[in-house]
């Protein structure tokens, strides 16, 4: 690609070589003219305009007429080419011009899904580059923007959609408290057991839709210490071990004795394994198993926790730490937010982990993640 200062000067060099090639030939033109037209031309020339005059020699006024077409020919030679060639080279440098101040008024009028052309020179070409990269940028701020508000349309619609059924239960029970149906303890304290684990269902889902606002907007706050993954772990699986034998499943736990540190915030990983574990108890099929192992994989790590369940669709799989994302098949069936796993992957994502899932349909799920360790 040609640099505009090089055309420049080599335009320059250019005007400056023919300027003077036509002069030259101008002058020997009007030279052998003037030797043809005059008797003894070359001989006034050679003498000299003084001599002539001193000899009272005629034809040096036809001199001066020659002399004076040449200078008027040389410098119209000079300006005709000097316009020729920067009428070329500023042509070139109008129509990228031009062409941004299209692309300035497709962006104006909100058009965006277009590509700023690359130009001939160097530096006409870097700006028509810089053009489109505030292009790309703002179209990027765009979609961004619209997801945004398309979650917030999908928030408000999935909001909506899960508390209706807790509250009508827990009003319905309520109503039939206030009207005497729960006539005996026994069948109050179950209307109250039942209105209870409505209200636990409403909590998670306002704790979901706080965390997950704060995770957006970067107001997350995270006491990180050096925490024994070896020991949260082990400790976590005894507690679910009631609630996965309630739903008659088994667990399965194969975690190494070997103490691995890493710096995290307790509580937040805790939430993380409540959300995975929560999801195979929820997918799982009857009699189902679920497990939970911790191998250590280079310098981290590695946790995985699998289900005999339901399994994710192929189509699905990249989309399930999305936020609100539920599939089609586990919506209609199982109740939920769709933000464990979106909440989970910014956690993890905020301990320098990653965190990814495997999943065949029908046969199970495995989700698995990697912590980095430290040393005291």
């Amino acid at each position: 690609m040609k640099s505009l200062r090089g055309r420049f000067i080599k335009t320059t060099i250019w005007v400056a070589i023919i300027s003077t090639a036509l002069v030259v030939l101008t002058a020997l033109l009007l030279l052998f003219v003037y030797s043809v037209c005059e008797p003894y031309g070359f001989e006034r020339i050679w003498i000299g305009l003084s001599r002539l005059k001193a000899e009272n020699q005629s034809g040096g006024h036809y001199f001066f007429g020659y002399v004076i077409l040449w200078v008027v020919t040389a410098i119209g030679a000079v300006l005709l080419t000097s316009t020729v060639a920067s009428a070329r080279l500023f042509g070139n440098m109008l129509r990228a011009l031009k062409h941004l101040q299209k692309a300035a008024e497709k962006i104006k009028d909100g058009n965006l899904d277009f590509e700023v052309m690359a130009c001939g020179e160097q530096e006409l070409n870097d700006l028509c580059n810089a053009f489109d990269e505030i292009r790309k940028t703002l179209k990027a701020n765009a979609e961004k923007e619209l997801r945004s508000k398309e979650e917030r349309s999908m928030l408000m619609a999935n909001l909506s959609h899960d508390m209706r059924t807790p509250i009508t239960t827990i009003k319905g029970y309520l109503e039939g408290i206030k009207d005497g149906v729960a006539n005996s303890p026994e069948k109050l304290d179950k209307y109250l057991d039942t209105i209870y684990s409505k209200a636990i269902v409403l909590q998670k889902l306002v704790d979901n839709m706080a965390e997950y606002s704060e995770l957006e907007l970067g107001r997350m706050q995270y006491a990180f210490e050096f925490i024994n993954m070896t020991q949260l772990l082990g400790e976590l699986t005894q507690g679910y071990q009631e609630e996965v034998q309630e739903q008659g499943l088994t667990m399965e736990i194969n975690i190494l004795e070997e103490q691995l540190t890493i710096v995290g915030d307790r509580g937040k990983l805790k939430r993380v394994f409540d959300n995975l574990v929560s999801n195979a108890i929820k997918y799982n099929r009857e009699a189902g198993t679920i497990s939970v192992g911790m191998v250590q994989e280079r310098r981290g790590a590695l946790i995985c926790i699998s289900d005999t369940g339901t399994g994710i669709q192929e189509k699905d799989q990249n989309k399930v730490f999305d936020g609100f994302f539920r599939g089609d098949a586990a919506r209609s069936n199982i109740k939920g937010n769709g933000l464990g796993l979106g909440i989970s992957k910014q956690i993890i994502e905020s301990h320098h982990g990653k965190i990814w899932i495997k999943s065949e349909q029908g046969v199970g799920t495995e989700v698995y993640i990697y912590l980095p360790l430290r040393s005291y």
